[in-house]
């Protein structure tokens, strides 16, 4: 049995792409997102992929694994599993504990990862022209109650 390998890497396009092949224990598991993520961090990268369909076996402690991504998945970062039919159950558990919803999710090939960033993305400039649209909307009722403030009392 092949002894699990990873190979972490940065795309032209800024992504961050780890390879899984293998078996893969927990241990390996966790240095792999704990370097991966650190290179992320490093990088300001916020798109993360991991391709998990040569992993042959492993890793267990599914919940030490989710707890670990929840932990270090920092706003505004997104993570996509490429996972074949035989990892895909664990793949989606693992992300299911992390408790990442919306943030992670599990594709069966690259360009599944792709569309689906691209759909985070267009979803993430839309959230942030309603939070620019709220808090202007918080800075003008803002200015209103300090005007109110200073308006002389008849008396």
């Amino acid at each position: 049995m092949l002894r699990g390998m990873y190979t972490v890497r940065v795309t032209p396009e800024g992504r961050l792409v780890a390879e899984v092949s293998g078996r893969l224990s927990t241990e390996e598991a966790l240095r792999l997102i704990s370097q991966g993520f650190a290179l992320a961090e490093a990088g300001a990268i916020t798109d993360l992929l991991v391709d998990v369909r040569g992993v042959e076996r492993g890793p267990g402690q599914w919940l030490v694994l989710g707890a670990l991504l929840a932990s270090r998945m920092a706003d505004p970062m997104r993570l996509a599993v490429v996972a074949g039919t035989a990892q895909e159950p664990a793949a989606r558990r693992i992300l299911r504990y992390s408790g990442l919803r919306n943030r992670a999710t599990v594709v069966m090939d690259e360009p599944a990862a792709a569309r689906w960033f691209a759909e985070r993305f267009r979803e993430g400039a839309r959230e942030g022209s309603r939070a620019r649209r709220r808090a202007a909307v918080e800075r003008e009722r803002a200015g209103e109650a300090a005007a109110e403030e200073f308006r002389p009392k008849a008396g």
